[in-house]
């Protein structure tokens, strides 16, 4: 048994080597420019746990790119896959069943939603853990299908 959750409070206890099939952190920063990079797969957005990235307060995004390596398949009635902050549909950017399930490199259509979107006028105002959802009616995305990176591009200065 590789993990449980025996405390049913999605709390996960991790026994031995663990492939997540995904990795979260900041991969490039220049200047005040920031990219986060979420890279994900099936068992990523299927299963409970996400490295534990923290988006600082005051970060303003400037855009979302995506990097389909490998079509995902995703049923539901209009099925999204949502990253964002401590609540991804308020405060966060969505992928569309389309988006996922076409190979190749693209803006996503979402310019993201709260203190995410990209016209927010005050940017993220709580440092807040980097989380994900499913949205739409009764998504599923089956089990071993699919690979991709969620890159989003943002602004992050503070001054003491």
């Amino acid at each position: 048994m590789p993990y449980e959750n025996s405390a049913g409070l999605n709390v996960n206890n991790f026994y031995g080597p663990r492939n997540t099939g995904g990795s979260v952190g900041v991969e490039h920063s220049t200047d005040s420019v920031h990219q986060l990079s979420i890279a994900f797969t099936a068992e990523t957005l299927n299963g409970t746990y996400l490295p534990p990235v923290v988006l600082p307060r005051g970060a303003h995004f400037l855009r979302f790119l995506l990097r389909v390596d490998e079509a995902f398949n995703i049923t539901g009635t209009t099925p999204t896959v949502i990253f964002g902050g401590t609540a991804p549909a308020t405060n966060g950017v969505v992928l569309s069943e389309a988006e996922l399930e076409a190979v190749g490199t693209k803006v996503v259509t979402s310019t993201g939603t709260g203190t995410w979107a990209v016209a927010s006028a005050t940017g993220t105002t709580a440092a807040e853990r980097v989380t994900k959802a499913l949205g739409g009616t009764t998504p599923v995305v089956v089990p071993g299908v699919g690979k991709a990176t969620l890159i989003a591009e943002y602004v992050f200065k503070t001054k003491v």
